[in-house]
């Protein structure tokens, strides 16, 4: 995803990703059946990462249809590659590629999906326009983009508010859509499109889901340090505050609510 990225890619960003996907997978997967996934299509992932998405796909679309999964990190699409093997599937494969420029043919696809890929972008309608063109005619664009505005801590908690906020900065300071969320219909309008749309907002209640915001805080620290933006003891501060918080058993999160938009080429 470019410079811009402020999170980690490869091995390092197995585990968030994974409690990502535990928060975030029920509701994709209904988003995905309501766009008309079905058995034999041939579906590409933008912005696979760590290939969870892409790997459930290819049991959807089972040994008739296909997935090609891409990303910019070749050590996201390393890690992708050895969770398709572990489950054994053979009809999917994985590529180094920008959302700009996937390299793949145009008008070929039933199926172009990306979660979490757009917000990271300087400019996203480019990117939904290279998806647009991978698929054939009567193809499903399908999209799910967080707005990092709309994450909230109960009780409400100065650290957890702080970090959002930090979140949102580097997000502008570098030309980012952190609010993408809730923006993204407009964009499929853009487009020409009729699009659908509902949103996702998972609760993290207990025990790992509740350390996802801690995590991703400790990846983009050293870059609010490196750019004066806040000083050691004040991140030090910061986390001892987020795990005490994830750690008592009667908070809760309410996770960023992610649009979940759709549409059928014409």
């Amino acid at each position: 995803m470019g410079q811009g990225y402020i999170l980690a890619t490869g091995a390092d960003e197995v585990k968030r990703l994974q409690i990502l996907n535990s928060l975030y997978g029920p509701g994709t997967e209904q988003l995905l059946q309501r766009a008309g996934l079905q058995a034999g299509m041939r579906v590409v992932e933008i912005g696979c990462g760590t290939g969870n998405m892409s790997c459930w796909l290819a049991r959807q679309v089972g040994g008739n249809g296909s997935v090609i999964g891409v990303d910019v990190s070749p050590a996201q699409v390393e890690q992708a590659r050895l969770q398709a093997e572990a489950f054994g599937l053979t009809n999917v494969s994985f590529a180094v590629a920008d959302a700009y420029a996937p390299g793949l043919p145009l008008e070929s696809f039933d199926l172009v999906y990306c979660r979490l890929v757009l917000m990271h972008l300087t400019h996203p309608l480019d990117a939904l326009k290279q998806m647009l063109a991978l698929l054939q005619s009567g193809g499903r664009l399908v999209c799910e983009e967080m707005d990092l505005s709309q994450w909230f801590a109960v009780p409400d908690n100065d650290a957890f508010r702080r970090v959002q906020a930090f979140n949102l900065l580097l997000s502008d300071r570098r030309g980012q859509h952190f609010r993408l969320g809730t923006e993204l219909y407009q964009l499929f309008l853009q487009l020409g499109l009729s699009p659908n749309i509902s949103f996702s907002l998972p609760a993290a209640r207990q025990g790992e889901e509740k350390r996802l915001m801690e995590l991703s805080f400790a990846q983009f620290a050293p870059i609010l340090i490196e750019e004066g933006l806040a000083t050691v003891a004040e991140i030090e501060a910061i986390m001892l505050a987020l795990k005490k918080f994830n750690e008592d058993p009667t908070t809760l999160q309410g996770m960023p609510v992610a649009g979940q938009v759709w549409a059928i080429k014409p």
